[in-house]
């Protein structure tokens, strides 16, 4: 085994490989490209690739021309080879994001568009592991170095990876807000019911509802940091959590495992404003609104892949369809007219359009569907 360390401008990776050292072009593919100072008026997003497999879904997004990137989470596979899932050693997780730096699709994209990013579990290290997972404090430098964060960042030294940007000018000022929705994670409830039983309620995942008080998605730290951050002055504020927290009845990695967690922070964002939220995770696009405080969540998920069994399970809080294909979101902001369209770019074919949201939170099915 081979460790090559590269000191660029303050950035460090570390190449590791089984089979000799990965040697990257040149700085030039290494540096990310600035955030945008004008306003932001078209923000893709994606999560769930297999960096091992051919990601053709970069060239799509890159024909849309996004101001910005954010990646969702399971931006590498690093726990799992698709079949069976293990804790990651420091090693092995340096590894996989070096295989992904080498991709040259993704080195095309990266070159190209600013990004943001958060993790979900498998980029995490751990297939169901929240605070308990003892890789955590390696996993967090090694995810840190590849997203080539600045060395006074306080993510460095903080409790897990979130993260808060504001872009734009006066009057087009949007608020980016990244949850870390794994480092200081309670430990999820398991439901004991028979797989086949479980189908048949909808609930494809293992968990049950737990409203222990004691339990945390966030952690105190976070919890604190996220009010005063709300309460900043924005025009539009997205939420970015890796997990879903408007749907919450799959049982699968989601804010509905911690009702009161979900609760919470639902009130929170009504309370702060136009505010939409974004979330990947599950291997399908769809857009869903809470009955009862009137957030709209926009979900996409399958930058590789998908999975059939999850988008169709049901899901009453769902506005329109499912998307069924390997994709990634784009959101078009009309600063003038005060509106979002939530579109899914297709890694083949046309854009299709899911809805219109206004930043008052009213929505309206546009549905452009080849």
């Amino acid at each position: 085994m081979c460790r090559m360390s590269i000191k660029l401008k303050g950035v460090c990776l570390a190449a590791w490989l089984g089979f000799g050292c990965v040697a990257f072009a040149a700085e030039e593919a290494l540096r990310l490209p600035p955030l945008p100072d004008q306003a932001v008026e078209r923000i893709a997003f994606g999560s769930c690739a297999k960096h091992w497999q051919a990601q053709p879904i970069w060239a799509s997004v890159l024909k849309q021309d996004p101001d910005l990137w954010l990646f969702l989470g399971d931006n590498i596979y690093a726990d799992t080879d698709g079949k069976s899932a293990w804790q990651v050693s420091e090693d092995q997780l340096n590894g996989e994001w070096a295989r992904l730096a080498d991709k040259p699709e993704f080195q095309a994209f990266r070159s190209k568009v600013p990004m943001l990013a958060t993790w979900d579990n498998h980029d995490y290290g751990s297939h169901a592991g929240g605070a308990e997972f003892a890789g955590k404090h390696f996993s967090q430098q090694a995810f840190l170095r590849f997203f080539q964060e600045p060395e006074a960042s306080p993510r460095w030294q903080q409790a897990g990876i979130y993260q808060s940007v504001m872009l734009g000018p006066e009057g087009r000022r949007v608020q980016i807000i990244l949850l870390d929705t794994k480092f200081n994670r309670s430990v999820f409830r398991k439901n004991p019911m028979p797989k086949e039983e479980r189908l048949k309620l909808g609930r494809t995942g293992g968990y049950l509802p737990d409203e222990d008080p004691q339990k945390t998605m966030l952690g105190a730290e976070q919890w604190a940091w996220l009010e005063t951050e709300l309460k900043k002055a924005a025009y539009l504020r997205i939420l970015c959590s890796s997990i879903q927290v408007i749907p919450d009845q799959k049982g699968m990695d989601e804010w509905g495992n911690f009702p009161l967690e979900r609760a919470r922070l639902l009130s929170l964002l009504k309370e702060s404003g136009p505010s939409l939220i974004l979330s990947g995770n599950v291997h399908f696009a769809e857009v869903s609104k809470d009955p009862e405080s009137g957030l709209v969540e926009f979900t996409s998920s399958g930058l590789t892949h998908i999975n059939t069994l999850y988008g169709e399970s049901p899901n009453p809080k769902r506005l329109g369809e499912a998307v069924l294909k390997e994709q990634a979101g784009l959101l078009r902001i009309d600063w003038e007219a005060r509106q979002i369209d939530l579109q899914v770019i297709p890694v083949d074919g046309e854009l299709i359009q899911l809805h219109r949201l206004s930043f008052d939170g009213q929505t309206s099915e546009r549905s452009s569907r080849p």
